[in-house]
């Protein structure tokens, strides 16, 4: 056995090191039991409860929650798949640290070992994971709760590496960890990050097998190919149960396709719709043109949205007589709707990229060159066919989206004839493919082309976030460069030369920006420009409007200015220690050292703007202690009382029994909050209602966390009831808001109520105005099942929709034609005698009792989902249907029957079995390859 070479395990362990200690500076109050407050965090408790609650009194996963939406798979909410064994790995990447503190020692781990899979020098390889793993996106998102996301993004480098190695290196290490990495990418579960990490992945693999060909190594690249299409099928199969279940609740949630082709004011909506998401909501957030110098500047469109008075001193540019109005403006100016923060990258990245690429020598530098020709032509496609929510026009004659799609085809095949090094191919292709896909709408024809053509990017929103892959490669590209250079010792006069080239236009670029602001830059959003502008149509106005904006903008540019002269500081001084170096002035380790300072210094500094420790009165701003952050939300006066009016002697008996097991998992230590918790679990169990909370109800889970909600905050909810929302909900809401806030007499408001038909099918016995006063209490609510006296049948779901609003859906039922075999030849009456009552509720199973003298047809106020629920009526297994868009029906015969709804996922359950084979099958492989390394029992690929 080789003897380990001790020199080699000091950088790995002064990088261990370093990284450790970053994390908990940093994230210093984590050292105090503080949690770091994240909004999406906070709402996910909220949606995530009941499914909580129900794995803690029965040991059995929630499959289904009623506390959001009136119902909705729990797949993307809180699913343990324990079958996967990865799991048990996690941890070890992200250093066994508390959270948030452990999602940087992933970001920094993973560029480090992806950078010594390059082969980089290791003491360098510390500098560029500080490049990445301080990129400001990174520490945006966490305040945010999107702690998915920031896994996803950790892991990044780690599969780009192993794939890297698998074709470059050593074959059999290298499938076993692409299997390992990208099965925990896929674990973190989220998609839409693993799915813009595909291409980066496939570019790279289409560079190496032009590469193979090249070199006639075709037989080799074949069968590293089918080593890596068995890890990724590996990888894959840990995750099965997760995939599965994804994909089969995306045909019926909102990355699914809609059935209807109207909106909900009756006009056509076929322009709009994909395979997936609508395309005004898939671009919603886009990043704008000039906002992508962000990757320099920070500052480059305000930062994050926010009160310009939030930072006093930027005021000082401004005259007094307007400084309390500018101080009441936004801070961010660009083109999102809103923003947390920039994507900075840093300065010094950019600069050490920009080397790299001005490095690149024969057909190749062309082909870089090229790109700034591809922006022209698809910018000017793009003006001659701007966004409109009627589609693209034709430029030339031609489809402007098909045209820009081609010519991006086009410039990444002709990257594939001329760049000889694969990697720097797969790099900067993937670098200029996702930033000109971040533009979104601002780059309208090229999304369209993406959203027509390519499968499955039509699920994702936000399409910003694709700017995580211009964060991975501009850090591995400038590494890449210095490690050239650091290699070769210096610099020969053509290398020299292009460095002065690369640097000067930089730095000049940052003078330009700084010493004339306007030249290249807006300091007004389009939707300010607008509002300004009707303003001034006043000549009253006119003048005053004026002055304001003027103010405005010289408040504006100071901080644009001030940020651009810190990063013309940053650059200016990163170019001059690698000029030193390549002049042979000083040595490697000033180098990397000065350079290492510089890059924590600048994106540190950048980073604490938007995640730090501050405190305000004793307290801290963004952190809170360990009990506010596993119980975010106390009940209020309305919760109170729902909690006083249904509680029943079943509830009773149910809290005594939870509270009881609490107690005695805890030692006999429960506090007033949890009993509280407790019983508001109990009460949802056995009370038969529906809450909806009138002010914003469709993003806030504070009602979920108590109650049975109609409303909640998810990212996928199920289309259907989207488009019920669309249609009605909103609506009947609107008009209940409307009689409320004239102070109307209770005859009035009852009148009003039992017109809201919806609303009335979904249960809504509570509605809550003002969370500080009792509920108003809607006795027209139909309960949680009823017998309907007529079954109106329509053709299509946009009959469907629209015909919901005009019946009564207490005595009439509408469902779709697909469904007469379902419901079969019944002959529905009007019965009075008929009866419903729920008798058991719990998450994966609902129990009736239905009595009624002819039979008919029963419709329960419960979500359909098809692929899940099964149903049975005395235990025999009977079909149901879907009734009045979103709802369950069957058919039940005459007399006193037991009708019983159960969850049977075949994800869930048949998946278990092949993630456990799987991922210990990847676990051991890992194991094994690894040891033949340390045995040195293979040669040298």
């Amino acid at each position: 056995m080789p003897s380990i070479d001790r020199k080699q395990l000091v950088p790995v362990l002064a990088a261990l090191a370093l990284f450790y200690a970053l994390c908990l500076l940093y994230f210093s109050p984590v050292l105090e039991g503080q949690q770091l407050e994240q909004h999406d965090i906070q709402q996910w408790k909220g949606m995530a409860q009941e499914v909580n609650e129900h794995r803690a009194l029965t040991g059995e996963e929630a499959l289904w929650t009623g506390s959001m939406f009136s119902g909705m798979p729990a797949y993307q909410i809180m699913v343990k798949w324990s079958a996967n064994l990865l799991a048990h790995v996690d941890r070890l990447f992200h250093g066994f640290l508390p959270r948030p503190a452990d999602f940087l020692f992933l970001y920094l781990l993973g560029m480090y070992v992806l950078l010594r899979i390059l082969r980089v020098d290791p003491w360098l390889s510390i500098v560029g994971a500080l490049a990445f793993g301080f990129a400001s996106y990174f520490f945006v998102i966490l305040p945010a709760g999107h702690t998915s996301k920031a896994n996803a993004i950790g892991y990044m480098p780690l599969v780009f590496g192993a794939l890297y190695m698998l074709y470059r290196g050593r074959k059999w290490l290298g499938a076993a960890l692409l299997a390992l990495f990208l099965g925990l990418e896929v674990m973190v579960n989220h998609v839409q990050v693993t799915y813009y990490l595909g291409f980066l992945l496939v570019l790279f693999v289409l560079a190496e097998a032009v590469r193979a060909f090249r070199e006639k190594q075709l037989p080799d690249f074949l069968m590293r190919s089918g080593l890596g299409g068995v890890a990724v099928a590996l990888a894959l199969l840990c995750n099965i149960g997760l995939l599965w279940s994804t994909v089969e609740y995306g045909k019926y949630s909102t990355r699914g396709r809609s059935e209807l082709t109207i909106r909900a004011d009756g006009s056509p909506a076929a322009n709009l719709g994909t395979a997936g998401l609508d395309r005004d909501y898939v671009t919603q957030y886009s990043y704008g043109k000039q906002e992508s110098f962000s990757f320099l500047v920070p500052d480059i469109k305000g930062g994050s949205t926010g009160y310009i008075g939030n930072d006093a001193d930027v005021l000082a540019a401004a005259e007094p007589r307007f400084r309390q109005n500018i101080a009441q403006m936004n801070r961010y100016w660009g083109d999102q709707l809103s923003t947390a923060g920039p994507q900075y990258i840093g300065g010094i990245a950019v600069l050490l990229m920009l080397l790299m690429l001005f490095s690149i020598e024969g057909r190749g530098r062309w082909w870089v060159l090229g790109s700034l020709l591809l922006f022209a032509l698809l910018i000017a496609i793009s003006n001659a066919a701007p966004y409109s929510e009627e589609g693209q026009g034709m430029v030339m004659g031609m489809n402007a989206g098909l045209l820009s799609g081609l010519l991006v085809l086009a410039y990444l095949g002709a990257g594939l004839y001329l760049m000889r090094d694969s990697l720097t191919y797969a790099l900067f292709s993937a670098l200029v493919l996702t930033l000109l896909l971040s533009w979104g709408r601002n780059l309208m024809p090229l999304t369209d082309f993406f959203l027509d053509h390519v499968p499955g990017y039509t699920k994702f929103r936000a399409v910003t976030i694709i700017l995580v892959i211009v964060a991975l490669v501009i850090p591995v590209l400038g590494t890449l460069y210095l490690d050239r250079l650091v290699k070769a010792g210096g610099w020969d006069a053509a290398g020299e030369r292009k460095a002065r080239w690369a640097a000067g236009s930089l730095l000049g670029l940052l003078v330009l920006m700084a010493l004339v602001p306007g030249l290249l830059f807006d300091f007004l959003s389009d939707r300010e420009r607008d509002a300004f502008t009707e303003q001034a149509a006043d000549p009253k106005m006119e003048a005053q409007v004026v002055a304001f904006v003027d103010q405005l903008k010289a408040v504006r540019e100071a901080m644009f200015t001030a940020d651009v002269w810190r990063s013309f500081g940053f650059v200016l001084v990163g170019a001059v220690l690698v000029l030193l170096f390549g002049r042979r002035r000083i040595g490697a380790p000033v180098l990397l050292g000065g350079l290492g300072v510089l890059v924590l210094f600048d994106g540190w500094t950048v980073d604490k703007r938007y995640l730090h420790n501050g405190k305000e009165r004793g307290r801290y701003e963004q952190w809170v202690d360990g009990a506010k952050y596993d119980r975010p939300f106390t009940p209020d006066a309305a919760d109170q009382a729902i909690l006083q009016g249904e509680w029943t002697p079943a509830a009773q008996a149910d809290h005594d029994a939870a509270l009881a097991q609490v107690k005695a998992e805890s030692g006999g230590r429960v506090s007033n909050d949890e009993e509280m918790i407790l019983r508001f679990g109990s009460l949802r169990r056995h009370a038969h209602y529906r809450v909806l909370n009138l002010n914003n109800p469709f993003n806030d889970t504070k009602v979920s966390y108590f109650h049975r909600s109609l409303g909640g905050y998810h990212g996928a909810k199920m289309k259907r009831y989207q488009e019920l929302i669309e249609f009605h909900i909103g609506r009947e809401m609107q008009e209940l808001t409307g009689v409320l806030r004239n102070s109307p007499t209770m005859p009035t408001i009852d009148s009003v109520l039992a017109g809201q038909g919806v609303l009335n099918m979904l249960n809504t016995r509570y509605l809550i105005y003002s969370p500080e006063q009792p509920p108003l209490s809607n006795p027209h609510a139909l309960g949680d099942a009823w017998f309907v006296d007529e079954l109106r049948w329509v053709k299509n779901a946009d009959e469907e929709i629209a015909e919901l609003g005009r019946i009564d859906p207490g005595t009439t039922a509408i469902v779709d034609e697909r469904y007469r075999a379902e419901v079969g030849e019944v002959r529905v009456v009007a019965d009075s005698t008929a009866h419903v009552e729920r008798t058991a509720y719990a998450t994966n199973k609902l129990t009736y009792k239905v009595n009624s003298a002819q039979g008919g047809v029963v419709v329960f106020s419960e979500i359909w989902y098809g692929p899940d629920w099964k149903a049975t009526i005395d235990g025999t297994p009977a079909a149901h249907f879907r009734a009045d868009y979103v709802l369950r029906a069957m058919t039940v015969p005459a007399g006193e029957h037991t009708v019983e709804f159960h969850i049977e996922s075949k994800p869930f359950h048949t998946s278990r079995p092949i993630a456990m084979a799987s991922s210990g099958l990847v676990l051991l492989l890992v194991l094994a390859a690894l040891g033949m390394e340390l045995r040195g029992a293979r040669k040298p690929e």
